[in-house]
């Protein structure tokens, strides 16, 4: 897979709460900045976040609205999510997301709320 799709193709793996297949899409040293400034390093410490975001909801949904490849290897996403948590309140909010790919691993995966 090049860049773009690896990037899109952990969308839709977030969109399926798929963590065996997104935790082979990082590298082991990867880095992640989340939506409120969070910093996390290395591929553990992400998915274990991510496990945490995908816990509190029982559904979820980014959808896309824009994806353009800015630099070979640096995929822009922006997004709209929509999730429903365990006591029944929807959550929505909208995003710019940065996807930094590498040798066909994700590096750094950037999120800014808007």
């Amino acid at each position: 897979m090049n860049p773009l799709e690896i990037a899109e193709y952990y969308f839709k793996l977030s969109n399926d709460s798929n963590f065996e297949e997104i935790t082979r899409l990082f590298c082991e040293s990867a880095t992640f900045r989340s939506g409120k400034g969070e910093l996390f390093l290395g591929v553990t410490d992400i998915m274990s976040m991510q496990r945490q975001h995908h816990g509190m909801f029982t559904q979820l949904q980014w959808k896309v609205s824009s994806v353009t490849e800015i630099k070979p290897g640096i995929i822009h996403f922006t997004f709209d999510f929509a999730g429903k948590t365990h006591e029944g309140e929807r959550v929505e909010y909208s995003g710019l997301e940065d996807v930094v790919i590498y040798q066909g691993k994700i590096q750094h995966v950037q999120v800014r709320r808007l």
